[in-house]
């Protein structure tokens, strides 16, 4: 190999380097799924001020649905979605819900927490339907057990899925579980399947006070890599 040649090895590994450690710390820009990911938190001081049309949070939302993962494509999820009166008329059904069955004391604070949910723009409502679930335990009598795991995991997917939607549009959302306590009042009221059953409700909207820092466990703890 020729002194130039040599030479011109060296700046390319060098430049290789430079550019590899230039992407590590650049990876939100070399990888903007993972920065949507990062923006996935807890957002509980949530406003109205949405700037997007009705009709395309929804749409956004149906697709996003639509894109999940489900065992064996049963496309289970059953979604939804409550915004601006309708929002504002669940969550005032939960508070009295709640008022009926915890002590004075207790409901205080919660009712603070449903206040906060109450001032979000919209509400989701995840749902999974227990006939289709039902349908593949008889096909699979075996797995019986197994499906009703993965139908858990299929909902966990698809609430996943639309909390990084709203982060990717610059919006905040959290998840709440008030259920199974509201859960007959929520068929009834918007007249929905008994198979349906209620999983989670994520509130959503916009911003009006950031998550705290996240704090992770070190890698050391929390992965294993073998070649």
């Amino acid at each position: 190999m020729t002194i130039l040649s040599k030479i011109g090895h060296v700046l390319t590994t060098e430049l290789s380097k430079d550019l590899l450690f230039k992407k590590k710390d650049n990876v939100s820009d070399e990888y903007p799924f993972l920065e949507n990911l990062r923006k996935r938190r807890s957002i509980y001081h949530l406003g109205k001020k949405v700037p997007y049309q009705k009709d395309e949070l929804i749409q956004l939302i149906k697709e996003t649905v639509s894109c999940c993962p489900s065992v064996q494509n049963s496309q289970s999820a059953r979604v939804v979605i409550l915004i601006q009166q309708s929002h504002e008329q669940f969550w005032t059904m939960v508070k009295d819900i709640q008022r009926q069955h915890m002590h004075e004391k207790a409901y205080e604070g919660v009712a603070l927490k449903i206040d906060q949910c109450c001032a979000a723009y919209g509400t989701v409502l995840f749902f999974e339907d227990q006939q289709v679930l039902q349908k593949l335990q008889k096909l699979k009598p075996l797995q019986a057990e197994e499906f009703e795991i993965w139908s858990e995991q299929s909902s966990g997917m698809v609430q996943f899925a639309v909390w990084a939607l709203f982060a990717s549009l610059g919006l905040g959302a959290a998840l709440h579980h008030y259920n199974p306590s509201i859960n007959t009042q929520v068929i009834e009221k918007y007249n929905l399947s008994q198979h349906w059953q209620l999983k989670a409700q994520m509130t959503f909207g916009s911003i009006l006070s950031p998550a705290d820092e996240k704090i992770c466990v070190e890698d050391d703890e929390t992965f294993l890599v073998f070649s």
